[in-house]
């Protein structure tokens, strides 16, 4: 009942995020489904069978994302607060964040198991054991022989299981959103004073610097190692081997599904340090009110918005990746219906998960805007804050998509 009543008083923000949980745990289902169909209906391909299961990973990693900002900022604030007093307290708020983003979850499923349940349901034994996927005529991508009503179950509950542990983990104590009040603005100004007045020779600076180079570093390393193991299928299928058209999962064999997923990772990994180290840049060599701000906001928001930026690189990489294998005239494998709704997943959850994030890093330099605005700074060096915080970020994204985009071998059909 309280994630019912939670759920009609949303703002219209976690509606939208509510609807894409929905439609995203649909389409994963779908997804999954169609792998389970391919493996009845290629029992022998059971390398095949596993590259669709690693690509469908892609999306379901994608859908975590949003799930994962509605657990952090849902309930609100002030509803939080409410829920502290009514006993509701830290260890019980990741279960309700969960329940909240559980239930939009198992309606998408429901959903893709009605539409499935169109071809008929046939008894075996007594019992209600194979589903029939609808004809090939269906407005569906799936077509194959009947599914175990076990098996399809057990992977249209996934989406929803992954989701609730998505927003589970963004509800922890200390991810969630904090309650705003004039007390904590204060505090929060007074701690963003304290830190603009660093001159950045302290041990925890040095740590911080640190920290943000290894976690650059092994993000990029692991990059490495998927255009790495990409180039090295490519070099196989270009010595006569073609790849089957079928997608999502064989689109190409598993050196080119591991070598885009590590990719991704990578990339995913290295945005909150490479953000971090350009924060650091700028506030290095004696800086200026401009240059220390804006050093100082990105690496204190490299936490936040290090992995969407780095998620919406890793999508605009494979969008660069396709933009230039049609202009090379490189033989592609035509796309079909499931590669379509898997990338339209992985955008749509991926461009979610970055617009949250540019929200909540928005909310929290309210302190430091208040702050300038007790001291009567000019409204020009707040504007000079976020162009050089705006450059120094494309600075960082433009060469991961290029890379990213210009270097990833991809397959020929």
């Amino acid at each position: 009942m309280l994630t019912l009543r939670l759920t009609l008083t949303a703002t219209p923000a976690a509606l939208l995020l509510r609807l894409l949980l929905l439609c995203a745990s649909a389409g994963g289902g779908l997804l999954l489904l169609a792998a389970l169909s391919y493996a009845l209906e290629h029992p022998g391909h059971r390398v095949a069978v596993l590259t669709r299961l690693l690509w469908c990973l892609i999306p379901l990693a994608a859908t975590a994302q949003p799930a994962a900002v509605l657990g952090r900022t849902e309930p609100r604030a002030g509803t939080r607060l409410g829920l502290h007093a009514a006993g509701l307290g830290p260890a019980r708020l990741p279960l309700l964040a969960a329940r909240t983003a559980a239930v939009p979850g198992l309606a998408g499923s429901a959903l893709t198991l009605l539409l499935t349940v169109q071809g008929g349901v046939e008894s075996a034994g007594g019992s209600l054991s194979v589903l029939n996927l609808p004809r090939p005529s269906a407005l569906l991508p799936l077509q194959g022989p009947p599914l175990p009503v076990p098996a399809a179950v057990t992977l249209l509950s996934v989406l929803p299981a992954v989701a609730a542990l998505a927003a589970a983990w963004g509800a922890r104590p200390g991810a969630a959103a904090p309650a705003p009040s004039d007390s904590g603005r204060f505090t929060d100004s007074r701690r963003a004073a304290e830190s603009a007045r660093r001159d950045g020779t302290g041990t925890p600076y040095r740590a911080g610097l640190l920290r943000s180079a290894l976690q650059a570093v092994s993000g990029l390393l692991t990059g490495t190692a998927g255009l790495l193991l990409a180039a090295h299928a490519a070099r196989g299928t270009g010595r006569g081997a073609r790849v089957p058209a079928e997608l999502p999962g064989a689109v190409a064999g598993w050196p080119f599904a591991a070598g885009w997923t590590l990719i991704g990772v990578g990339l995913v990994v290295a945005g909150p340090g490479l953000v971090a180290l350009s924060g650091h840049l700028l506030g290095a060599a004696r800086p200026g009110p401009v240059r220390l701000l804006a050093g100082r906001s990105l690496v204190r928001e490299a936490a936040v918005a290090g992995r969407p930026l780095g998620a919406l690189s890793a999508v605009a990489a494979a969008l660069v990746a396709v933009v230039r294998a049609h202009l090379t005239g490189a033989g592609l494998p035509a796309p079909g219906p499931l590669l379509v709704l898997a990338a339209a997943l992985t955008g749509c959850c991926t461009a979610a998960a970055g617009l949250a994030a540019l929200a909540r890093v928005r909310r929290g330099r309210a302190p430091v805007r208040e702050l300038l605005d007790r001291l009567g700074a000019p409204r020009q060096l707040g504007r000079g804050v976020a162009l050089l915080r705006a450059a120094a970020t494309a600075a960082v994204c433009a060469p991961l998509v290029a890379a990213g985009g210009l270097l990833t071998a991809l397959p020929t059909g």
